[in-house]
């Protein structure tokens, strides 16, 4: 008789997802956030999931879990987490769940890096799905072609050689009692890692600590495995050099294992050449432009092959493969111009963004809109980078620092700072003053006066962006 388990934080994006999937394996799942609301409240509603809308113990004691799933948002003081601790109530995190029930004995494919994580996982995903291989996954955002972002593998294929299972390898921390980066837990057989640079810097002191992350990750690999590191980032290339298992490259570099050449993008999609080892591999569609989004199919489409696939099965995936939302999302044509929706916030994303856009619509102004909003970017530690990122544009407009109190004046990001670098090299700059989580009312009146019909206006946030998604549809 399978387990009754009760997640605390289920509305979380990964932990309802994976609470779904816990459900669709036949375990009874409950569970608690503090707000609650679609489209997350309406999914868990529709699979059968019983929710409270707040943290008391009494949810707990009626609920009579098994286990309890921490999620790795709650902290000691949470009173379901007390209770649980008070009375002795088995619990574990959300990536150990993942591992102990989805992953298994399967063929794990763990996709890492500092960027482009979500798309390349969905790639990896659709490309096993396509060909029929019915594969396992947990995705961060909202992959197309799915009906949730986290499906366990088949009982039929479950802990056989034929079980496929592809995660995001999220480096943040697992739950406030385990600070070791998710990964860890997730038994891979295949690593893909794309860039490597700074971020997360509520939970990281420096690059060298992500580094010592990543380089412990990489020894868990078996030597029958592969690691699959991008050649464009010498980071990347070098917390492989003590690997236990075989290692492959891929990217721009000449002399990558899996070397990209002949891209060919227009306003519809891309064309690219693979070469294998310095053999011809094949030529691609992809629907997505932008370097870094072909180095992400080539990292994908790497794992997919020594997971099983034939070029022909490559091929055909990722022609018809459509990237997840917000990850260069058109979601609107306003005043004649073209509405983009994309997570980046990093200003390597916002950089490589820019580039794609420029690439696919060489003919149009960009109107950048970012809201500095995760716990790296509301500070000063990327202040150079920030003046660079968006080179290209016609205009930028800086939202709010969120959340400013929680750091000095002297390490939040210094917006005005920004605009006099703008100015000087005639970008046009514009910062938005009001604070509150409506702020795009503000900003658009700027849009107003400064786009102009084919006008590329792009929105970059990990956020709600002060409501501009809804305002510019």
């Amino acid at each position: 008789m399978k387990k009754s388990l009760y997640f605390i934080g289920i509305a979380g994006s990964a932990m309802g997802n994976v609470a779904v999937a816990c459900a669709r394996k036949g375990f009874t799942v409950s569970g608690s956030d503090s707000g609650i609301y679609p489209p997350m409240s309406t999914f868990l509603e529709q699979n059968g999931i019983n929710m409270f809308h707040s943290f008391n113990p009494e949810n707990i004691q009626s609920s009579h879990p098994d286990m309890v799933i921490i999620g790795n948002a709650i902290s000691r003081g949470n009173p379901e987490l007390e209770y649980v601790l008070n009375h002795r109530i088995p619990y574990t995190s959300m990536p150990a769940i993942v591992h102990d029930e989805l992953i298994a004995h399967n063929t794990s494919i763990v996709i890492t890096g500092t960027h482009g994580k979500t798309t390349t996982t969905s790639i990896a995903a659709w490309l096993f799905e396509d060909a029929g291989k019915q594969p396992g996954f947990l995705i961060g955002g909202i992959p197309h072609g799915f009906d949730t972002g986290c499906r366990p593998v088949p009982d039929e294929l479950h802990n056989t050689d034929k079980g496929i299972f592809v995660i995001e390898g999220d480096e943040y921390d697992t739950a406030f009692y385990d600070k070791r980066s998710k990964f860890f837990h997730y038994s891979p057989t295949i690593v893909v890692i794309n860039a490597l640079e700074f971020d997360h810097a509520d939970i990281f002191a420096s690059l060298d600590d992500i580094r010592k992350s990543f380089k412990t990750m990489i020894r868990l690999i078996p030597s029958n495995g592969y690691l699959i590191t991008c050649a464009d980032f010498s980071e990347t290339c070098d917390i492989a050099l003590d690997a236990y298992t075989q290692v492959e490259t891929f990217g721009l570099h000449p002399k990558a294992d899996w070397h990209i050449s002949d891209i060919k993008t227009d306003e519809f999609s891309t064309v690219f050449t693979v070469q294998y080892k310095q053999s011809f591999f094949g030529t691609f569609t992809f629907s997505m432009s932008g370097e870094h989004n072909i180095r992400n199919a080539v990292g994908a489409l790497a794992s997919c092959f020594h997971a099983g696939l034939s070029v022909e099965e490559i091929k055909k995936g990722l022609a018809t493969f459509i990237a997840p939302k917000r990850r260069m999302e058109e979601i609107a044509v306003w005043n004649d111009c073209i509405i983009i929706d994309d997570f980046a916030h990093h200003p390597t994303a916002i950089s490589e963004t820019i580039k794609a856009i420029k690439t696919k619509y060489p003919h149009r102004d960009i109107i950048a809109c970012f809201e500095p909003r995760s716990n790296t970017t509301t500070r000063n530690i990327f202040q150079k980078e920030f003046t660079e990122c968006f080179d290209g544009c016609k205009s930028v407009i800086i939202g709010p620092v969120n959340r400013p109190e929680r750091y000095k004046e002297s390490e939040r990001l210094d917006i005005p700072l920004l605009l006099q670098h703008y100015a000087s090299k005639g970008l046009q700059s514009y910062s938005v003053q009001r604070s509150d989580s409506l702020w795009g009312e503000e900003a658009i009146s700027y849009i107003k006066e400064c786009a102009q019909s084919h006008d590329i206006i792009v929105l970059m946030s990990n956020g709600n962006i002060g409501g501009l998604r809804t305002l510019l549809q």
